[in-house]
This record gives C-alpha cells, sequence and structure tokens, in this order.
C-alpha cells in the first residue's frame, strides 16, 4: 500500500467521485448489462429483454452499493443500433446514477450517443471507449454528443508491457496518442483503461494502473472480468477452476492494491459478492492510507466506516 507525490486527479461524475490518493475514495464499481449471453436479453438486435428480471438487478446492486458505501453504476453492451436506445430509455427509468454506453461496432456507439444528445443525457454518460483506432467519424460523433468523459483504452499493440500503455496514452512524434484524441472529441475527463488480455496480464494492467497514477495522475482501473469468465469458459467442467466467485473476487483485489480507481467486474448479477469484496478492501486501503499517511477518506459513506 502507497501514497503518490504526483497530483492526483478526481472527477466528478454524476453524485460520485473517481479518483484521488489511495484510500480517499472507494472504488467505482461498474456492471454489465445487455452484454452477448445475457439470459434476460431475448433479442439482441430489437433490444428485447425481460425488463422484471433486469430492474431486479439493478435494484440489488444498488442495495448493495448503498449498504457497503461503494459506488455503482452500469456498463450498457448493445450489439445493435436499435437496441441500444431501447436499453437507455430502460435504464434512465430505473437509476438516477450515470451509466457507461458501450457498442460492438461503430453504427451501435453512433446511435447510442445520438440517443444521449436527444435526451439531453451526457452529463450522466461515460462514453466506453477510445482506443488507438477509434475513427475519426467516432470522435466527431463523440463531440457533437455533449459527452465529455471517456474511458481511454491504453492497447499498445507494439508493446504489451505496463510502460507501453503509457504511451501509447502520449503518443510519439508523428502519432497521435490517446489524450490527444480525447481532446478531438471534447473529452474533459478521462478514465484510463489499462486492459487485461487474459488471468497472467492482470499482472501487467495492474502495475500499468500504478504507473499511470504515479506519472500522470489520472484515474486508472481495468476489467478483470474480461479475462476470468473466458478463463472459466476454456476451463468449463475441470477441476482447475474450484470455487470461481473466490478466483474472480482475488483477480479484482490485485488490482485494487495498486491504486485501481474504478473497475468493470462484468456481469450485474455479480454486484452482492463484488461490492462486498472490493468494499472490504477500500476499508484495509483507507486504514493503512489514514495511520500511515495521515490521508483520510474524502466522503463519509466510505466503506471504512460502513462496514466497520
Amino acid at each position: 500500500m502507497f501514497t503518490l507525490s504526483t497530483k492526483q486527479k478526481i472527477f466528478q461524475i454524476g453524485n460520485f467521485r473517481v479518483g484521488g490518493q489511495p484510500g480517499e475514495l472507494p472504488t467505482l464499481l461498474i456492471g454489465n448489462i445487455f452484454y452477448k449471453g445475457m439470459p434476460e436479453v431475448l433479442d439482441h438486435k430489437k433490444g428485447i429483454f425481460d425488463k422484471m428480471s433486469v430492474s431486479k438487478w439493478i435494484k440489488s446492486a444498488e442495495t448493495f452499493s448503498e449498504k457497503n458505501g461503494v459506488p455503482h453504476c452500469l456498463d450498457i453492451m448493445a450489439m445493435y443500433p436499435d437496441a441500444i436506445s431501447n436499453y437507455i430509455e430502460f435504464v434512465i427509468e430505473q437509476t438516477s446514477a450515470p451509466f457507461f454506453i458501450d457498442g460492438a461496432n461503430l453504427e451501435t456507439r453512433k446511435a447510442g450517443l445520438e440517443t444521449i444528445k436527444q435526451l439531453k443525457l451526457e452529463n450522466r454518460v461515460i462514453f466506453n471507449g477510445i482506443t488507438p483506432r477509434t475513427s475519426m467519424e467516432e470522435l466527431a460523433a463523440i463531440r457533437d454528443s455533449g459527452v465529455n468523459i471517456a474511458v481511454l483504452m491504453a492497447f499498445n499493440e507494439l508493446d504489451y508491457s505496463s510502460e507501453g500503455r503509457i504511451s501509447i496514452l502520449q503518443g510519439s512524434i508523428g502519432k497521435k496518442g490517446l489524450f490527444d484524441m480525447g481532446k478531438e472529441a471534447g473529452i474533459m475527463s478521462a478514465l484510463i483503461d489499462t486492459i487485461v488480455f487474459d488471468v497472467p496480464s492482470i499482472s501487467y494492467a495492474a502495475e500499468a494502473i500504478f504507473l499511470v497514477k504515479k506519472k500522470l495522475g489520472y484515474p486508472s482501473g481495468c476489467s478483470p472480468a474480461n479475462a476470468t469468465y473466458a478463463w472459466r469458459q476454456a476451463k468449463k467442467g475441470s477441476d482447475l477452476i474450484g470455487n470461481f466467485a473466490a478466483s474472480n473476487a482475488a483477480a479484482h483485489s490485485i488490482v485494487q492494491y495498486r491504486g485501481a480507481d474504478f473497475l468493470i467486474y462484468g456481469p450485474i448479477k455479480q454486484a452482492k459478492s463484488m461490492i462486498s469484496a472490493c468494499a472490504i478492501n477500500d476499508a484495509i486501503i483507507a486504514y493503512h492510507a489514514m495511520k500511515h499517511f495521515g490521508v483520510k477518506p474524502l466522503v463519509r459513506n466510505h466503506p471504512l466506516y460502513r462496514i466497520f
């Protein structure tokens, strides 16, 4: 556990904040909904789903979020343009929290941005996300929507190391970095996703989180669930898996202890276990920061105060 000499940025997103020194703010947890394979989605193309069941998962997540003092929001994952509009309209009826929008292709993401613009929701939305391959057309769509906070996905095809993920943010001579691309899209606040490929690569993503905060001061995090769920599927039926919930929580804990400000933990139905696990870690980190570095929680409902 540690503190950082670099000034840490804190961004306001709706009714909560993300970033800062370890121990100041709890980890923002983000649950996926409407993803490919979600049983409650009956038709991905049209965006038809079991509203009662999805509403139940959202309310359950928000209940555990409130009890544990861990902020929580949703990542809308859509496969088709028509569907994303239906999903957004449903989500804003269910929660007042900010939410991420994420589409499987350019047309779906553009449709999501257009819906956000029409409904004047730009101050509640985080675009997920901008990559080195994001086109000028998409950057223009983001700018036109009015959305000003996005995830920058630090994926470097030429250098998978933690340092390589820093370089893709800053760019190089003759090549734009993700920060410059974000500015072109009108992005004023950025969350840095250090990218997980498989379970072993979580170590690189965790170290990159630390480096982003140490060198640049930006809120950073990742999605260990991208790897753990793929691992579970690959090893389905094998004794190697054991208790998946425990393995999944351990994978997320590692990155929290390297300074993660946010975690995309996968399917929203895992909210109960993931919020509980991450709240314990947040409390432990905050206690150490307060006792050893004089860094105190910035919010009264921090897990340190809620669960102990």
